[in-house]
């Protein structure tokens, strides 16, 4: 039977198309399991609505992995794993940390921003059903995860893996009103597997189209340059003009008064000037009582 079996296998004129199925069979289990290491992997979390990009060249094709993990213990207290998330939320509230954003930046400083996604990618259109779309959140670690457009959160919780379970992908609701005004979406998500806890940060820089303000924004900017551009040249036209209609009137003053402040004839104008009122006052005090005949001559003259 063994080297029946064997014989059979072998043949390729009772079986011609065994090596053709062998090697499918082979190239689809290979496939299968590629995709299975793909899920885990992509598993951890990313949202690809709107779509994020690499930070570099290794995230270029997959960012869902952990941007930093660290050790706190302390974080989850006593709870067991299915309750880690309550411990962190009672963690949170005797610490004054509002928000996994503000606890990531104070406590984790050393992971990026904007974790191994692209602080200033190219721009993405929000969602048009405002949600946004997260791979695999719903069916992962528990732990709060938030969404903020700008400085203003738009969403929040505290256990977001079980509240979406079961849901992949999964549809984050976000204020579309106060994103649309935003140039930036950010996911964050503090994921409380097993110790150390994983970071993830998601970082999309929006569009801005349907922003109330874009319109008014690109209106103010190009309605400034047009009219700075008239006004910039009349002025300097004007300067211009002024400058050469009073080069020559201002140069003409300067030449003559500096001889006159310097030279000793400056000095005998206003004495000249002074002699003509003296004469003027002595003849008008001699003509009252003297004849013409008796005035001297250098007064007649």
């Amino acid at each position: 039977m063994c080297d029946t079996r064997r014989s059979v296998i072998r043949s390729p004129i009772l079986h011609p198309n065994r090596k053709k199925f062998t090697t499918f069979k082979s190239a689809l289990v290979a496939v299968l399991i590629q995709a299975s290491f793909t899920y885990q992997a992509a598993g951890h979390g990313n949202i690809f609505e709107p779509n994020p990009q690499g930070a570099d060249e290794a995230h270029r094709w997959f960012f869902g992995d952990p941007a930093g993990s660290f050790d706190m213990p302390e974080l989850v207290g006593k709870y067991t794993y299915g309750e880690y998330y309550k411990g962190v939320d009672s963690w949170f509230t005797k610490n004054n940390v509002d928000s996994v954003k503000d606890f990531f930046k104070k406590y984790v400083p050393e992971v990026p921003e904007c974790g191994n996604t692209k602080k200033n990618g190219t721009p993405q259109p929000l969602p048009s059903d405002g949600y946004v779309k997260h791979d695999s959140l719903g069916n992962s670690h528990p732990g709060p995860c938030e969404v903020w457009c700008d400085d203003i959160r738009v969403f929040h919780d505290t256990n977001c893996a079980g509240k979406f379970a079961g849901e992949v992908p999964t549809k984050v609701p976000i204020d579309m009103k106060t994103c649309k005004s935003s140039s930036e979406l950010v996911f964050y998500w503090l994921a409380l597997h097993v110790q150390p806890w994983q970071v993830y940060i998601n970082c999309v820089t929006l569009d801005g189209a349907g922003s109330p303000g874009s319109s008014s924004k690109n209106s103010t900017s190009k309605a400034t340059k047009a009219a700075t551009a008239p006004t910039y040249s009349f002025d300097k036209t004007l300067d211009d003009d002024s400058a050469a209609d009073q080069s020559q009137p201002a140069e003409t003053p300067i030449t003559t008064t500096a001889p006159e402040t310097q030279a000793p004839p400056g000095t005998t104008a206003p004495s000249t000037s002074s002699s003509k009122c003296l004469r003027r006052r002595m003849s008008i005090g001699i003509l009252v009582g003297t004849s013409p005949a008796n005035l001297p001559a250098q007064l007649m003259s």
